[in-house]
């Protein structure tokens, strides 16, 4: 009788096997092994990741298009690189089955992604045309996402049966649940840059309470902080307020990385953020900014 584990590579080789089915599997396996860092990973797989940050394989990019009356789709064309990368680049949150499902219908073809009202709202603003916009995607791209995931359960599985974590059927013994914790066995796939990137769910999970911050609220500041010094010289400010600027995301990001974070002094960092992304909001990425900020201070008022 051939082991979870060795089903597992068995699929994950099988070009024909769906992901879906090869999360399913793995999933057994991190629950028997008592790994949940695996398991939860599996689980945003299968059923979808919150608003926030995605593993790096899961942001692709395609074509930005507006719809024209008379002509169909037709390309935007952005005034700058910067711009055209940030609305060419689309953060995947699906699950696994609903990309395969896309993946099966476009048969090799192009995928539309719409922009939500936000997205369309900003396009809109940018453009100066009142159309509806969406992003061309090869399908291509789509599919790599699906053979990151391949890849990731296939390394893990070898990774087990070299530690000497096989199974019996649908059964693991006690040495070998003990030895899927040993150092020298462990394969946090979300701790895997090649794979995955930034596993923090996002500002949809923010929270502060008292004088602690979680996991989650570390992982949306974090990506809130890389994007702004990003795309900070497109906010066109003046050179003391980048001073500020410059000085409120180090202090913030010094902050989270403490052993004890202090909420106040992080909300303190974030409305200092705010008061600079206002002085320039005729800038489409301050008004990003500024969405972004609501959202952590909304969420966080209701926690």
């Amino acid at each position: 009788m051939s082991s979870l584990v060795e089903e597992l590579q068995r699929d994950a080789l099988d070009a024909n096997a769906k992901v879906s089915n090869l999360l399913r599997k793995a999933k057994t396996i991190a629950v028997k092994l008592e790994l949940p860092e695996l398991e939860q990973w599996v689980e945003h797989e299968l059923n979808g990741y919150p608003d926030g940050d995605v593993p790096d394989y899961r942001v692709i990019v395609g074509q930005v298009k507006g719809w024209n009356p008379f002509h169909g789709w037709q390309p935007v064309i952005f005034g700058d690189r910067k711009t055209e990368e940030t609305y060419s680049r689309r953060r995947i949150h699906q699950k696994i089955a609903e990309l395969e499902n896309a993946v099966e219908k476009a048969n090799g073809g192009t995928l539309t992604i719409p922009f939500n009202s936000y997205g369309i709202q900003l396009l809109r603003d940018k453009t100066g045309f009142d159309s509806d916009f969406t992003l061309m995607v090869n399908g291509s791209h789509v599919v790599g996402l699906l053979e990151a995931v391949r890849n990731a359960l296939l390394e893990w599985a070898l990774k087990l049966e070299k530690s000497g974590i096989r199974g019996q059927g649908m059964s693991f013994s006690a040495d070998e649940r003990k030895k899927a914790h040993e150092a020298q066995a462990v394969y946090n796939i979300g701790m895997i840059e090649t794979f995955t990137g930034n596993m923090g769910s996002g500002s949809g999970n923010f929270s502060v309470e008292g004088n602690t911050v979680n996991v989650m609220p570390k992982a949306a500041i974090e990506s809130l902080v890389r994007k702004i010094r990003d795309n900070e010289t497109q906010l066109g400010l003046e050179p003391e307020s980048t001073l500020e600027l410059h000085q409120a995301l180090d202090g913030l990001q010094t902050e989270i990385e403490a052993t004890q974070p202090s909420a106040k002094r992080i909300n303190g960092f974030l409305a200092s953020i705010r008061g600079i992304a206002e002085k320039a909001a005729g800038s489409l990425v301050a008004q990003g900014i500024l969405y972004e900020l609501g959202k952590l201070m909304h969420l966080a008022a209701h926690q």
